[in-house]
């Protein structure tokens, strides 16, 4: 039975055991929990990841999963931001699933910084008191890139891909294998942040009511 054959509940209770190892502590990504199962095929990230929302859903609560969400992001904001007022001439892009919100830990955030040089970003962030940041290269459509390997204050990892500021850095293809991929300014992830804002609001306790009121 090839991989593509394999039944559907093979992949979930493997997604299900890779899951309970992150849970656990035994894995601290999801490339370590796949690699702790048996030998078989391996099951979707994207698989992986809902059932340890679901687990972290139901054993944390709705309000505890969104206030940690939450903090994620506005961490990862916070970093961008920062970039942002050091470097005010370039352009910021969150890209893959951090462009659509999902900013969890468990695999750095993407981003493409365009429009500066990566020794200029790095000099700009230790500057401004960041630890120097380990840099290593993406072969890419537009040639061999510079990837600034940076962390949120929560210590997440967020890799800076760097680009030139040229038409396709701004596209939503992935300039590594050709596919399409989610591309969104700063601004209209600032969208995301403000609804993950609001949600999280309607788990926060009420003020008990006034005497009198």
């Amino acid at each position: 039975m090839t991989e593509a054959q394999q039944p559907e509940h093979t992949h979930d209770e493997r997604a299900r055991a890779a899951a309970d190892s992150l849970r656990s502590g035994a894995a601290s990504t999801i490339e370590e929990a796949i690699a702790l199962l048996p030998p078989g095929p391996p099951p979707p990230a994207g698989l992986i990841r809902r059932h340890l929302e679901a687990m972290d859903q139901a054993s944390k609560g709705l309000g505890d999963w969104w206030r940690e969400r939450l903090e994620a992001l506005e961490a990862l904001t916070q970093l961008l931001d920062t970039i942002a007022f050091l470097l005010p001439e370039s352009t910021i892009l969150l890209t893959g699933r951090t462009a659509q919100g999902h900013v969890d830990g468990l695999s750095a955030a993407r981003v493409r910084v365009i429009g500066v040089e990566a020794p200029h970003l790095v000099d700009a962030l230790e500057q401004h008191g960041f630890r120097p940041p380990d840099v290593s290269a993406q072969r890419t459509s537009l040639g061999s890139m510079p990837v600034v390997h940076l962390f949120d204050h929560l210590g997440h990892q967020v890799d800076c891909l760097v680009l030139p500021d040229v038409p396709q850095a701004h596209d939503g293809v992935n300039l590594v294998d050709g596919g399409r991929v989610s591309v969104l300014a700063m601004e209209r992830f600032e969208a995301i942040v403000e609804a993950a804002r609001r949600t999280t609001s309607q788990f926060s306790p009420q003020s008990p009511p006034r005497a009198g009121d």
